[in-house]
């Protein structure tokens, strides 16, 4: 699923979450992935995967087939929590060690990384996952 989008400031986490909450439903868990020019204006967004109750495949490569496609200088992704629970898994940690790997080698960083619940979010980069 793609969703084209005027090309809002995303500054912060916050803003961020606040684009997605808007798409992101919490019945299964999806993976969603932000593209943004260098000064952090939202190019596109795209559901690139889509799970079960409590799991979802992903592959950088799609991710950042995205970000060459959709012309991104920077990425946040998100996927969702339908367990409501904001705290990353072994695995989320996992998979954003290795996006933000593969970021560094194709010169596209990942920003952030988001964990979308009923009752808010967890922002990896707030959270010092994610540093600069």
């Amino acid at each position: 699923m793609l969703v084209l989008v005027s090309m809002k400031n995303i500054l912060n986490s916050q803003h961020a979450y606040n684009e997605f909450k808007q798409i992101l439903k919490n019945d299964v868990e999806e993976f969603w992935v932000m593209g943004l020019t260098s000064d952090k204006k939202l190019i596109q967004l795209s559901r690139l995967f889509k799970g079960t109750v409590d799991y979802c495949i992903c592959h950088p490569r799609d991710i950042f087939k995205f970000a060459c496609e959709s012309n991104s200088s920077q990425l946040i992704v998100a996927h969702n929590h339908p367990s409501n629970s904001k705290h990353p898994s072994v695995e989320d940690l996992k998979l954003t060690k290795q996006l933000l790997k593969c970021g560094r080698l194709m010169q596209i960083p990942i920003i952030d990384h988001l964990i979308i619940t009923d009752d808010g979010y967890c922002s990896f980069a707030d959270y010092g996952y994610i540093k600069f």
